[in-house]
């Protein structure tokens, strides 16, 4: 009759960019570097305190040097069994503490996140850790550590619906210069932001894009002019930019928090003043426009 006969408790990695290792035998998931603009590190750390500020629960000690985090008491409410008779109900309170340990891999793109049930007091108020089985132990770390994993999901999701919210509301642009001196747009935006943005850009100016290397920020593009409706040439409407219909080239260069598209032909000659100033009214337009889809 004491012989526990249950299914394992797993640890969850049904975020993007987290995974476990097959046959470790440690509460343990792994995070993988997905968003390039803070150390993974960072981001883990948090996520697990963002998860214990939610669930009120302390932090007994915090050592960034070593990557090691001691909760304080995690308390938690059990019901007692009673007859389907008995409306009345009662419960009681179980203390936890844990042990997270992070290990990062040498390339610092991968993160392991460890946990470890370190103290337990029980029904009764007394420190029972010893008496915890190993099965109640696993149990114990997934269940806490599936829950970290969900916070890191809901970080991801809330991150990507605020650039996104972002991206839609558009950047004021200028005229300026790239870091090699060119005549240039100068985007009030973070390369990450612009690039995405510009490609919508794009098509509303009348450009199809060929070829792209978000790495290296180069577009390959042709224009073909804008398609208008029969009412637009009743209006007198004209959006074709002042541009032969040709292969281009653009290139995006993130500064600090601002990023520059350059124009070129496609023998990557950059676009002279006059050039620029003959498109910039409607580039300028079009990446400020709020209503522009997504």
């Amino acid at each position: 009759k004491k012989l526990k006969v249950l299914p394992p408790s797993l640890i969850l990695p049904l975020v993007t960019g987290t995974h476990v290792e097959e046959g470790s035998e440690e509460s343990k998931v792994l995070f993988d570097q997905i968003d390039d603009s803070e150390p993974l590190q960072k981001t883990v750390w948090d996520t697990v305190l963002t998860y214990l500020e939610k669930k009120n629960v302390g932090v007994e000690t915090f050592d960034k040097e070593s990557n090691i985090l001691i909760t304080d008491w995690v308390n938690e409410e059990r019901e007692i069994p009673s007859s389907w008779y008995d409306f009345t109900g009662s419960s009681v309170s179980v203390s936890k503490k844990f042990k997270f340990t992070m290990t990062l891999a040498p390339h610092g793109r991968t993160a392991a996140l460890r946990i470890e049930l370190i103290d337990y007091v029980n029904e009764a108020g007394k420190a029972a850790i010893e008496q915890v089985d190993i099965i109640s132990k696993r149990t114990e770390e997934a269940n806490f550590l599936n829950n970290v994993i969900s916070e890191y999901d809901f970080g991801i999701r809330l991150a990507n619906n605020q650039r996104i919210a972002t991206i839609r509301q558009g950047f004021s642009s200028e005229m300026g210069f790239n870091s090699d001196g060119e005549p240039a747009f100068v985007v009030d935006a973070v390369f990450e932001n612009t690039w995405p943005r510009l490609l919508l850009v794009l098509r509303k100016m009348g450009f199809d894009v060929k070829d792209l290397d978000q790495s290296t920020g180069l577009l390959f593009v042709q224009y073909n002019g804008v398609e208008s409706s029969w009412w637009s040439g009743l209006l007198g409407g004209n959006d074709e930019l002042d541009i032969e219909k040709d292969e281009y080239r653009l290139k995006l260069e993130g500064i600090g928090e601002k990023t520059t598209v350059t124009f070129m032909d496609n023998e990557s000659k950059p676009f002279d003043a006059k050039q620029i100033v003959k498109i910039f009214a409607p580039f300028k337009d079009y990446m400020g426009n709020e209503d522009l889809d997504i």
